[in-house]
């Protein structure tokens, strides 16, 4: 077994670096099967092909097994092979690449971007996943970010400490403002049902209808309520104003005002349990 070992490096074979995960020898498989498979070669080549193949399906069937890897990792490394310790082991001219740095073997695929990756890009685990540090950057810039905006955290503690905030009288200001607002629009929706020559029940029955959408969303605003992930304080779109300074009155940002935690999209539309 020891002396067949040593005719052919499987890692070789399959074109992955010696500490790839399950995935990157998976993935390699498959490609290098697309590429070898004898139909996909002319019939001069086949037998060729067949060899191959031969190699892969070996090499495939000792490298996904974890028992029969970790066997062979031990042959492999009493029999001279490269050291598993090894940092800077030059990657074939076959193997899969870094997509950050081309000239080193990927170790990992990226679960975010689906992206190789080598061990200076390997960002950790996130829920259980590999992740590589671009993505992990990026989805904690999301995490502490207001959902939809690209503003920087300085940049939001300044506008915050710019003035008062809001408070009941920034509350109270608001639903009054929107009061006004609706009711210019029943308003105006009465007189243009007058001018089209519509009664006037008919006008004040449409008008009415109008109010009592309106009323509708105004209730569902207040109503409306989220969890804080981090104090399990309950919020409304009243506390994220109250808290909020007057200088964000047309839209405060969704800051929880005990701990200071920003709401990301998915949190602001989960619903409460």
């Amino acid at each position: 077994m020891n002396a067949r070992r040593d005719e052919a490096d499987y890692y070789a074979i399959l074109q992955v670096h010696e500490r790839a995960i399950p995935e990157v020898i998976e993935k390699a498989y498959r490609v290098l099967v697309r590429k070898y498979h004898p139909d996909v070669h002319p019939p001069d080549r086949r037998n060729w092909a067949h060899a191959r193949m031969t190699q892969l399906n070996i090499a495939y069937e000792v490298l996904s097994d974890p028992e029969r890897r970790s066997e062979y990792d031990a042959e492999r490394r009493l029999g001279g092979g490269r050291s598993t310790d090894d940092e800077h082991v030059a990657a074939g001219a076959g193997t899969l690449k870094c997509f950050n740095h081309p000239k080193r073997p990927s170790v990992k695929f990226c679960w975010h971007c689906g992206r190789p990756i080598c061990a200076a890009c390997f960002g950790g685990e996130r829920d259980g996943h590999t992740i590589c540090v671009p993505c992990q950057l990026v989805l904690e810039r999301d995490r502490r970010w207001r959902a939809g905006m690209d503003v920087a955290d300085s940049e939001v503690e300044q506008a915050r400490a710019s003035g008062p905030t809001m408070g009941l009288a920034g509350l109270l200001t608001h639903y009054g403002a929107l009061t006004l607002l609706l009711g210019a629009i029943l308003w105006a929706v009465y007189d243009i049902a007058l001018g089209f020559g519509n009664t006037e029940a008919q006008a004040l029955t449409l008008v009415g209808g109008l109010a009592v959408v309106f009323i509708v969303l105004v209730v569902q605003r207040l109503t409306w309520r989220v969890v804080c992930p981090d104090c399990r304080a309950t919020l409304g779109h009243s506390s994220f104003r109250m808290a909020a300074p007057w200088a964000e009155f047309l839209a405060p940002q969704s800051i929880c005002p005990r701990c200071g935690h920003r709401f990301t999209a998915l949190e602001l539309h989960r619903d409460l349990e």
